[in-house]
């Protein structure tokens, strides 16, 4: 109960630590905004709306506390085609450690691509290849429970990762950030999940003369199985430098792999944070997964209104 009293709180002081930012007016106030592209095919196909629902290695960026939803070991790696040369890669690795937690550890890069320079006359002056990198490590724990589901196994989680984070232009500049998570056991016979997250906490990031500040999000979750096969989830996120927004998913496994080596999945979302932002056909997201035993590929197709659209392919393992 202590435990869980403490990660409640921690979670209520992030929130008001920033409120005074959680306002449409705060749009572009942020720097680091490669931190919010979300990671694995899956997850990004389900509209985001994943962290009451993560098992594998992409936990530790969704929610921390839900690394404890791994068995064993697992690793996820991820290519994602954005609009002209730009691109966004990802991997992790996630290890259950039994009644002693579990830990993780990822990698986020985010490429602009090969771009000219100029100088003050307009002249070539070379080319320059921005990016963004954050490196993160984390660790979660399952405190015991009332009722004996085995191994201790149906208690309150909660987990912490750090972040470094470094971005490049012409010169770079780095910074500290870190995620906080809770994970609820299971409700109404295992079937609900819920879950709360704070994001990329930390202090304002300089570049040159300019301070900006990270883009925190606090965050909550549910996920509920409707059947075996059938999971819906919905999240709801207040971020620093936005509007509130909601993200809604499901998966629907048309091959479960109980009676069979493979697996075979259909996911679709929604997700409301590029609704006044972006023109055209945005925020829905689609996607499907295909896996034989311990492995796993992932697709998602989100489209960008008038900038194109984003394509996501992730390899999962499980071992």
């Amino acid at each position: 109960m202590k435990a869980r009293i403490v990660a409640a709180a921690l979670l209520v002081l992030a929130a008001r630590s920033a409120r005074a930012s959680f306002t449409a007016s705060a749009n572009g106030t942020t720097t680091a905004d490669f931190l919010n592209l979300g990671v694995g095919a899956r997850a990004v196909a389900m509209g985001g709306a994943f962290s009451a629902a993560a098992d594998d290695a992409t936990a530790l960026y969704w929610n921390p506390a839900a690394m404890t939803n791994v068995r064993g070991r697992s690793a996820t790696l991820m290519h994602a085609a954005y609009v002209a040369s730009s691109y966004f890669d990802y991997a992790a690795y996630a290890q259950d450690l039994g009644r002693a937690g579990a830990f993780g550890a990822g990698l986020q890069y985010f490429s602009l691509g090969t771009l000219d320079e100029t100088d003050a006359s307009g002249a070539s002056a070379g080319t320059t290849s921005p990016y963004d990198l954050a490196f993160s490590l984390g660790y979660a724990y399952r405190f015991a429970g009332e009722r004996d589901l085995g191994e201790d196994r149906d208690g309150w989680s909660a987990g912490l990762a750090a972040k470094f984070i470094q971005q490049k232009i012409v010169t770079s500049k780095s910074g500290y950030a870190a995620d906080l998570g809770l994970l609820s056991p299971g409700f109404r016979g295992g079937k609900l999940h819920l879950a709360a997250a704070v994001q990329n906490l930390g202090a304002n990031v300089k570049f040159d003369q300019q301070s900006d500040p990270l883009p925190l999000t606090v965050k909550l979750g549910s996920a509920y199985k409707l059947n075996r096969r059938w999971l819906g989830t919905l999240d709801v996120s207040a971020p620093r430098g936005g509007r509130p927004f909601a993200g809604l998913g499901t998966e629907y496994e048309l091959v479960d792999g109980q009676e069979s080596p493979w697996t075979l999945a259909v996911r679709g979302g929604y997700n409301s944070q590029t609704l006044s932002s972006i023109t055209g056909l945005s925020g829905l997201s689609m996607g499907f997964g295909l896996g034989y035993r311990g492995g796993s590929f992932d697709y998602a197709f989100v489209p960008l209104g008038g900038l194109g659209q984003a394509h996501r392919l992730s390899l999962n393992l499980k071992f």
